[in-house]
C-alpha cells in the first residue's frame, strides 16, 4: 500500500507524534474542570505543578519518554489558559447595563429572530468585545444597518453552563470564542442610532455579498443550504440543518469550518492539474479571501489553519509531513483557545482527518482479499466514519448507518458547490443559478434525508468509547511510524462493530426515575421504571430539542426503542417529534384523540411511520412494575385551545404515584375532581400543568392531590414569565417549593427508600422525605 511519496510522508513525520498525544492530554482538561469555576488558583499548587513539570524536562532527551514533559506542559498551559479566561469572564458585568457599540455583522434570520454582533465601545470593561445580539424578526421598525453606532440598555446574560446530565460544554465553547455574554432585545426600537452607518471594508464586502445572495431567486431549501455553504449563514429553518447533522456531515455546515479546508484543497488540486505555479500561494490566498467573506469565526479559523497546512504540505511534496501540518494547525488554535478540546467541531475534524490520513491503509489491508483494487478507496471512505464513530456517540448519541455513503456523496458535492455558489453570488448566471439551486434542493430534500438512518448508541458506560477513541489515535501513530497495525486494526473494527451490534453500553434502571430535560421553553420528560422500557412524554420545541433528547437517552444508557406520548399538538411539546423519530427508534407513539376535522399533528409528524395510537380516559397499560393510566381527555373534543385536550397521565409504582399534567388547565383539573380524581394514595409527585401558568394548578386540585414533590418545566428567562407568581403562591400555601427546570438546568427525581432524591443539572442534590402520615 505504500508508495515512495507516502513512505516519505510517514518517515519524515515519525518523530512528531508526541505532539498529537500532548494535544489529546490538553483536550481532556476542559472536560475535567467545573464550568462554574471562577478561575481562582492557589499559588502553592501552581508552583507545585511547575516543579513537577520541571523535573520531567530531562526526559526530553529520551525519545521514548518525550511525551511526558510535552503532555504535562501543554495540559498545564491549557489549564492556566482556562483559569485566565474564567477570571476574565467572572469579572465581566451582567444584568441590565447601558452599553454603546457598533453593529459589526450583517443581520441573519434564525427562526423568529434576527441575529448580528455588537462590537462594544462602552463601558470600558467590555470595550472591544463582540457580543451576539438578537431582535425579533418582525418589528415595527427595521434594525439598524451594519456599521451603525448604537446605544442601548440591555440585559447582558451569561451563558448558562451545560447540565451535568449531558456531554456538552457550551460555556467553555463561549469562553473559547470570547463571547461570554448574550444580548436579547424584545424590539429593535430599544436601540438608538448615534450616528450614520460607517462599515469597515470587510463589513461592506460581507454586506454586499449578503445582499446579492438575498436577491437570488431561490427556494427555502436551496436558500438555506446556499447561504450555509457559501457565506457561513446558519439555516433559517433548523430542520434543514438537522438532516445534515443526523447524516454524519455535521462538521461540514457552519460547525467546524471544514468546508474552508475542502475548498482550499480543491483549488490547490485544480491549480496543480493546470500545471500553474504557486498552487499553495493561490490556495492560501483564496482561503483567506473566502474566510474574510464569511467572517473569521472560530470554525472558519480552524478550517483555514488546516487548509494552510494541507496546501503547504501538498505543494512542497510533503516536506512538511501531514502529521506536522495537521497537528501544528491544531496546536496553533489550541494555544489561543484553551477550551477547544470541548468543541465537537474541533474533535470531529481532527479524528476524521486522523482516519483519512492514517487509518485508510490499515483498513484497506484488511479488506484487500475481498475488494482487491477497491480496498484503498473503500478504506478512505470507511476510516473517517469509523474514527469519528465514538465521538459521534459521545457527543450526539448515535452514528449514521450510511456515514460512508454520505462521505462519498456529500463531501464532494460540498467541495464542488461551495466555490460555485460563491461565484454565482458575485456573478449570477441565470441558467447556472437555477441548476445549482435545483442540485442543492435535491441534496437537502432528497439525498441527505435518505442518508439519515441513525444507529442510536447508549453511552451509559464511558470507558469502551474512550478506549475506542484513543485506539484510533494509537493506530494513526503506529501507522505513521511504520509499525505493525494489523492486530490493532482488527481490534478496533471488532470493538466498533460490537458496540454497534449491542447498541452501545447501558444499564437497566434500578428504581423509578423521572427526568425533566432542559430543552428551553417546552416539555420533555424521560420516565424509566425497572423492568420496563423508557417512556418519553413530549419532545420539546424543535429539531434541537429532539437532538438533545437523543443525547439524554444515550447518556442514560437507554438501548431499547422508546415509547413516546405526546400530550397535545403544540410546538413546544411536539416540535421535536420528527427529528427524534430519525434519531431513536420509537416502540410506539400515542396522542390524545380529538374530534377536529383537520389533523392537528400534521406540522409535527414524521414523513414516514405508522399513525400514532389514540388516548382517552380509561386507557391503561403496564411497563415493568409500573401501571400507566390516562385520566384526560375524557372523550374526543374539538376545543379552541389544544391545552384543554392535553393528556393527563397517571403512573403508579409501588407506593409512589406520578401525575403528569401536560398543559392541562385549571378547568380540566376541576373536571378531574368531578370525575373522582385523584383518589387516595400514599406518596405523590406532580408535574405541574402548563409550565406553572396562572391558568393551571387550581388550588382545589393541588390541595386534593397533596404532592410531596412538584416539578415545573419552564425555560430559563422564558418570554411568558413562567411560572407565574400566583401558581408559586398556591404551592407555598401547601408547604411546597417547586423545582423549576430552566434555572436548575434540568431535573431528575428518583424514588429512594424513605423519600425522593432530586438532582439538578448543576450537580446539586436534595432529598425530600416521605410524609410519615400519608393522607388516607
Amino acid at each position: 500500500m505504500l508508495s515512495r511519496s507516502s513512505l516519505w510522508q510517514r518517515l519524515s513525520g515519525a518523530s512528531l507524534w508526541p505532539l498529537a498525544w500532548a494535544l489529546a492530554a490538553a483536550c481532556t482538561v476542559p472536560w475535567l474542570v467545573p464550568e462554574r469555576w471562577d478561575g481562582q488558583l492557589a499559588g502553592r499548587w501552581v508552583a507545585l505543578g511547575a516543579l513537577v513539570w520541571a523535573l520531567t524536562l530531562p526526559l526530553l532527551r529520551q525519545r521514548r519518554w518525550v511525551i511526558v514533559p510535552l503532555a504535562l506542559g501543554l495540559a498545564g498551559f491549557t489549564f492556566l489558559g482556562l483559569a485566565r479566561k474564567a477570571r476574565w469572564e467572572a469579572a465581566l458585568p451582567s444584568g441590565f447595563l447601558a452599553v454603546e457599540g457598533r453593529i459589526a455583522a450583517p443581520w441573519t434570520l434564525q427562526g423568529e429572530r434576527l441575529r448580528t454582533q455588537l462590537e462594544l465601545s462602552a463601558p470600558e470593561t467590555l470595550r472591544g468585545l463582540a457580543l451576539p445580539l438578537t431582535v425579533p424578526a418582525e418589528g415595527e421598525l427595521p434594525p439598524p444597518a451594519p456599521g451603525t453606532p448604537v446605544r442601548l440598555r440591555a440585559d447582558l446574560r451569561p451563558i448558562q453552563p451545560a447540565p451535568v446530565f449531558l456531554a456538552e460544554r457550551p460555556l467553555w465553547r463561549a469562553r473559547s470564542d470570547e463571547a461570554p455574554r448574550r444580548i436579547h432585545l424584545s424590539s429593535a426600537q430599544l436601540m438608538e442610532a448615534t450616528g450614520p452607518p460607517a462599515p469597515s471594508l470587510l463589513l461592506r464586502l460581507q454586506t454586499l455579498a449578503r445582499r446579492r445572495f438575498e436577491a437570488l431567486p431561490l427556494g427555502p431549501t436551496a436558500r438555506d443550504l446556499w447561504g450555509a455553504l457559501a457565506l457561513g449563514i446558519p439555516p433559517a429553518d433548523e430542520a434543514h440543518f438537522s438532516v445534515f447533522a443526523e447524516s454524519g456531515t455535521l462538521h461540514i455546515l457552519v460547525v467546524s469550518g471544514l468546508q474552508v479546508t475542502l475548498v482550499m484543497a480543491a483549488l490547490e488540486a485544480l491549480w496543480r492539474r493546470l500545471r500553474l505555479h504557486g498552487a499553495a500561494t493561490g490556495s492560501i490566498a483564496a482561503g483567506l479571501l473566502y474566510s474574510a467573506l464569511v467572517g473569521f469565526s472560530a470554525p472558519v479559523w480552524r478550517g483555514l489553519f488546516m487548509g494552510v497546512a494541507w496546501a503547504l504540505g501538498r505543494s512542497s511534496g510533503w516536506k512538511l509531513p501531514p502529521v506536522a501540518g495537521l497537528h501544528l494547525a491544531l496546536l496553533l488554535w489550541l494555544l489561543g483557545h484553551p477550551a477547544a478540546g470541548a468543541e465537537p467541531g474541533f474533535l470531529l475534524a481532527w479524528w476524521a482527518l486522523l482516519g483519512l490520513l492514517w487509518g485508510a491503509e490499515p483498513l484497506a489491508g484488511l479488506a484487500s482479499p475481498m475488494l482487491g483494487r477497491l480496498a484503498l478507496p473503500f478504506g478512505r471512505l470507511a476510516a473517517p466514519w469509523l474514527s469519528t464513530l465514538p465521538l459521534l456517540a459521545l457527543l450526539h448519541g448515535g452514528a449514521p448507518w450510511w456515514g460512508i455513503l454520505a462521505n462519498l456523496l456529500v463531501l464532494p458535492l460540498v467541495a464542488f458547490l461551495t466555490p460555485v455558489c460563491l461565484a454565482l453570488i458575485l456573478v449570477p448566471v441565470p441558467g447556472v443559478t437555477q441548476g445549482a439551486a435545483a442540485l442543492l434542493t435535491w441534496m437537502g430534500d432528497r439525498l441527505v434525508p435518505a442518508l439519515t438512518g441513525i444507529a442510536p448508541l447508549a453511552t451509559g458506560v464511558l470507558w469502551p468509547w474512550l478506549l475506542l477513541t484513543l485506539g484510533w489515535l494509537t493506530l494513526a501513530h503506529r501507522q505513521g511510524t511504520l509499525r505493525r497495525t494489523r492486530a490493532l486494526t482488527v481490534g478496533l473494527v471488532i470493538l466498533s462493530l460490537g458496540l454497534l451490534g449491542f447498541h452501545g453500553t447501558g444499564r437497566a434502571p434500578a428504581t423509578l426515575s423521572l427526568e425533566s430535560v432542559d430543552i428551553g421553553q417546552g416539555d420533555a420528560l424521560l420516565l424509566r421504571v425497572p423492568g420496563g422500557g423508557a417512556t418519553l412524554i413530549d419532545t420539546g420545541p424543535g429539531p434541537w430539542s429532539g437532538r438533545r433528547l437523543a443525547r439524554v437517552l444515550s447518556r442514560r444508557g437507554v438501548r431499547e426503542p422508546v415509547h413516546l406520548v405526546l400530550t397535545h399538538a403544540h410546538g413546544d411539546h411536539a416540535g421535536g417529534w420528527a427529528t427524534l423519530s430519525r434519531l431513536w427508534p420509537l416502540a410506539a407513539t400515542s396522542v390524545p384523540v380529538t374530534a377536529e376535522e383537520e389533523d392537528p399533528w400534521l406540522p409535527f409528524r414524521p414523513s414516514a411511520g405508522a399513525d400514532p395510537a389514540g388516548l382517552l380516559r380509561g386507557d391503561a397499560w403496564a411497563r415493568g412494575e409500573a401501571a400507566f393510566s390516562v385520566c384526560w381527555p375524557s372523550s374526543a373534543f374539538a376545543l379552541p385551545d389544544a391545552n384543554m385536550e392535553s393528556v393527563v397521565l397517571r403512573v403508579t409504582w409501588r407506593d409512589r404515584e406520578l401525575w403528569l399534567m401536560g398543559d392541562a388547565l385549571a378547568t380540566q383539573e376541576r373536571d378531574l375532581l368531578d370525575l373522582g380524581d385523584p383518589g387516595p394514595f400514599p406518596h405523590r409527585l406532580l408535574k405541574a400543568g402548563h409550565h406553572g401558568s396562572r391558568n393551571a394548578s387550581d388550588p382545589a386540585w393541588v390541595a386534593a392531590l397533596k404532592p410531596e414533590v412538584v416539578l415545573i418545566p419552564a425555560g430559563f428567562h422564558n418570554r411568558f414569565e413562567h411560572p407565574h407568581p400566583e401558581t408559586l403562591a398556591t404551592f407555598r400555601r401547601e408547604g411546597l417549593i417547586p423545582w423549576i427546570t430552566g434555572p436548575s438546568q434540568g431535573l431528575r427525581v428518583s424514588a429512594q427508600a424513605g423519600g425522593w432524591r432530586i438532582e439538578t443539572g448543576e450537580g446539586a442534590t436534595a432529598f425530600t422525605p416521605l410524609r410519615k402520615s400519608p393522607t388516607p
